[in-house]
């Protein structure tokens, strides 16, 4: 990373780590794995607002645009202000000062990364230091601590005939142990990096990897109605009009979209795969191969998955579904009441399952939320490496080769979801 100052107000602000500019996707890279840590945590999870500003001006500043980073520019674009707007709606300026104060919060309250991110007072572009900088980086060889020196060597052993000369500092023996252990431990770094696959290969490798058509198996209106999916039948005097609003042929626009998702991953991987609705999917289907079943109340085959699980479904009442954790049972925080008026829904919650099928003995995926804009928060977090990274402060070691149920909280403003959060997870 490239150093640079900061001038704030006219004047240079002097820091203990002096702010860099990422110049490298590996730096890039740091940056975005510290921000998703940062967005996975209690001050800025349970805040759309916030993370989207905070992930708005990080991006536009690694990817080169951090000068355009100002007041209407993120107005526009975060808060889907008009272009002309008036900027005496200090909409922005509350959130960006919101934003500082919960990053200030975020680094007294956990362990600080390899990266720390700042937004200055007066500021939108924000700073990326090292968050601990080796004294041998930051000062010259005048500036050295003559304390921090190792003590000089006892006498050495010159065999005869060999020069009088003094040997080299860079091998006497103690320097020549540290070095062998520094490079011993450099490669073992690397060689577990090489060794380690990253969370979103891993998660789908079971699918990727099986020889068999992946089905796609998307919920429809008809779903939750019977025991064991499958097509019902349909009455072959339906008329054309009769057929087209029929539920077992009517999918919600965010269930396709997230099939799209997936159908996407499996168009770019090379993975042949079939579509159906849950209505028309038959258990033989599921027999066949592998599947990703989209959707929870509105798909009879997640349905069938789910009750023996430690995360489950239950109806307290007609209209409100909650997921129950069986280990917690009095949590009743993940649920949804159905008679809410969907503009005002500002929560939901998903399941997330990679596990294989008792059933069919094929190895199946769910993305299902309570409502479909979870389904469609868990088809992104499934979808996007960036996001599945979240996995790794959850993910046991060896937890490629395991069944896995994870349970998602996401944020919803006026019918639209925003990034997943894993707030409960179980290995087996």
């Amino acid at each position: 990373m490239a150093s640079r100052d900061v001038r704030l107000n006219g004047s240079t602000l002097q820091a203990s780590h002096p702010a860099v500019e990422p110049t490298t996707p590996a730096e890039r890279e740091m940056v975005r794995n510290q921000l998703n840590l940062i967005l996975a945590s209690s001050m800025f999870h349970n805040s759309k607002r916030y993370a989207s500003v905070l992930k708005f001006i990080v991006e536009e500043t690694l990817e080169g645009a951090g000068a355009q980073l100002k007041e209407r520019t993120i107005g526009i674009e975060v808060f889907h202000r008009p272009p002309d707007y008036d900027t005496t709606d200090h909409v922005v300026r509350s959130a960006v000062g919101e934003v500082r104060k919960r990053l200030a919060q975020y680094y007294q309250e956990n362990l600080p990364g390899p990266v720390r991110i700042e937004v200055l007072p007066g500021s939108y572009i924000p700073l990326f230091r090292w968050a601990e900088e080796s004294p041998a980086l930051t000062s010259g060889p005048d500036k050295a601590d003559p304390s921090s020196e190792p003590p000089p060597p006892g006498p050495v052993a010159v065999p005869a005939g060999a020069p009088k000369a003094g040997i080299s500092k860079w091998f006497r023996p103690k320097r020549v142990a540290a070095l062998g252990v520094a490079i011993l431990a450099c490669l073992a770094a690397l060689l577990v990096a090489l060794q380690t696959p990253n969370l979103f290969d891993s998660f789908w490798r079971p699918i990727l990897s099986s020889r068999a058509p992946v089905l796609l198996c998307v919920g429809n209106l008809a779903g939750g109605r019977g025991s064991e999916g499958g097509n019902q039948g349909l009455s072959p005097t339906l008329t054309l009009k009769e057929f087209h609003s029929s539920e077992s042929e009517t999918v919600h626009v965010y269930d396709a979209m997230t099939l799209a998702r997936f159908a996407g991953l499996m168009q770019a991987s090379g993975k042949q795969y079939q579509l159906a609705s849950q209505s028309d999917a038959t258990f033989t289907d599921l027999q066949k191969g592998p599947a990703i079943l989209v959707g929870l109340m509105n798909n009879n085959w997640t349905e069938r998955l789910v009750p023996q699980l430690r995360f489950t479904v239950e109806h307290p009442s007609p209209s409100r579904i909650t997921i129950r954790d069986r280990n917690h049972p009095s949590n009743t925080e993940w649920s949804i009441d159905y008679s809410t008026p969907y503009l005002d829904v500002a929560k939901d919650y998903a399941l997330v399952l990679r596990m294989v099928d008792p059933k069919t003995d094929q190895i199946v995926v769910v993305a299902a939320g309570i409502t479909v804009f979870g389904t469609f928060a868990a088809g992104e977090f499934l979808t996007d490496k960036n996001e599945m990274k979240k996995l790794a402060a959850f993910a046991p070691r060896g937890w490629d080769s395991k069944n896995m149920e994870l349970v998602l909280s996401t944020d919803v403003i006026r019918g639209h979801s925003g990034p997943a959060t894993i707030v409960a997870a179980q290995f087996w």
